[in-house]
């Protein structure tokens, strides 16, 4: 296993474990977060305190839980995908999903510098509508 894919798969564990500013640790201070226009937190964000701010604390704040599980990685130099499952109970609507996501990280010299979400987005902004 790389340095890269242990610094991706540390970010996942901190995630699970509900530490939210562990899980963008290793986000350079420059580092773009993309989440897919139509998600509900949709844009690209700079920077860990941007990140927690638009996509993090109001995520913790509409889904209990929303929980992501890596199913598989893959390891190409800088580069780490993954594969598995987004799922989660909205507490508004009390509806619940479950839709496949890949994400795609970049990492330079121990630090991530780009991370960029591909889910179906109609699955989950279904859930949140009444």
């Amino acid at each position: 296993m790389g340095k890269n894919l242990e610094i991706v798969q540390k970010s996942y564990a901190r995630g699970k474990a509900g530490d939210m500013p562990g899980l963008v640790a290793d986000l350079a201070e420059f580092g773009s977060w993309t989440e897919m226009e139509g998600a509900p937190y949709g844009g690209t964000y700079i920077g860990p305190r941007e990140v927690l701010e638009q996509v993090f604390d109001p995520m913790g704040r509409a889904w209990d839980p929303f929980a992501c599980q890596p199913e598989e990685f893959a390891e190409c130099g800088d580069t780490v995908l993954m594969t598995g499952w987004y799922f989660g109970k909205n507490r508004k609507t009390q509806k619940e999903f479950r839709c496949r996501v890949a994400h795609v990280w970049k990492l330079k010299d121990g630090k991530i510098v780009n991370f960029e979400q591909f889910t179906d987005t109609r699955v989950i902004a279904d859930v949140m509508e009444g």
